[in-house]
């Protein structure tokens, strides 16, 4: 190889990497053979599902309404990746991500590499815990906004740079630095970057053309500020017939904690033109109702 080395950070939608979940975020930071940073490149992922736990990467699905898919990003990551010796903290997390969405591409990526996590055993044996955040503590180094992709990666490449620091001569890695494993090739990729904030989508709401009436179908989605059966309560409670699991095309309207919600739930609405509002529109026409 002789380029160096590729730290990666994902955000993702879950742990199931070879099921249902999908990388939301992905950042490659570059670092020379000396620890030092070369270059960075980040970018958010749609998904094409609901976005899991927002709560703890803090993604919206406004954010990632107009972001690329892995499938349009995909030659770009590998662009990165090439010729490099991958890098992560909990490596096999983000490796099996990253091999599930290259194999979604027909593609199988090559995931050795080192583990920021793994070598603080050797590195930073008085550290208080194994997250990067207690490594981080350890090393001296600054992790600026933990389950943000490109700060995290950033970090990693921190403590990774500090091991590279202290490691014997020859490294003990030398053998993936000189691999000569041809790499596999998956083509070009044309689609921009998209950050966190910087393209944030603008929906007018659906409510406003929504009359409810005693009967009528409502489906709810996503994590309410108010707690599903808590509305579930109101909402029958209206005379409003409440079905759990399913929209249809007699589906009046889906409630949804994030109206720009890639659910299931709310990709079928699209398709049957069911009107998506929030709660907090919810609650209004609740109030008309009675």
């Amino acid at each position: 190889m002789g380029v160096g080395y590729a730290v990666v950070d994902t955000e993702t939608t879950g742990f199931a990497a070879r099921g249902r979940d999908r990388i939301v975020e992905i950042a490659v930071v570059h670092l020379d053979e000396d620890g030092v940073v070369t270059d960075e490149w980040c970018t958010l992922v749609n998904p094409t599902r609901d976005l899991g736990p927002q709560h703890i990467h803090r993604i919206s699905a406004a954010e990632v309404w107009h972001a690329p898919t892995f499938a349009e990003i995909g030659g770009a990551v590998a662009a990165r990746l090439s010729n490099r010796v991958l890098v992560a903290h909990n490596l096999s997390f983000d490796a099996r991500f990253l091999a599930a969405e290259f194999r979604r591409l027909g593609v199988e990526w090559p995931t050795a590499g080192l583990c920021t996590m793994r070598l603080a055993d050797q590195y930073l044996p008085q550290r208080g815990g194994r997250s990067l955040r207690a490594c981080c503590d350890a090393a001296g180094v600054s992790l600026v906004d933990a389950h943000s992709a490109l700060y995290d990666a950033h970090a990693a490449a921190g403590l990774f740079a500090g091991y590279l620091r202290m490691a014997d001569r020859p490294l003990p890695w030398r053998e993936l630095l000189e691999s000569d494993e041809p790499w596999p090739f998956v083509g070009t990729s044309s689609a921009q970057p998209v950050q966190r904030g910087q393209v944030v989508a603008q929906r007018s709401s659906d409510a406003e053309s929504v009359t409810l009436v005693r009967g009528d179908t409502v489906v709810f989605t996503g994590q309410m500020t108010d707690s599903r059966d808590a509305w579930i309560d109101r909402a029958s409670a209206a005379g409003l017939r409440v079905i759990q699991g399913y929209v249809t095309k007699a589906t009046r309207v889906l409630v949804a904690a994030d109206p720009f919600t890639l659910s299931s739930k709310a990709r079928r609405a699209r398709a049957y033109e069911v009107p998506i509002v929030s709660e907090q529109d919810f609650g209004s026409m609740l109030a008309q109702l009675a």
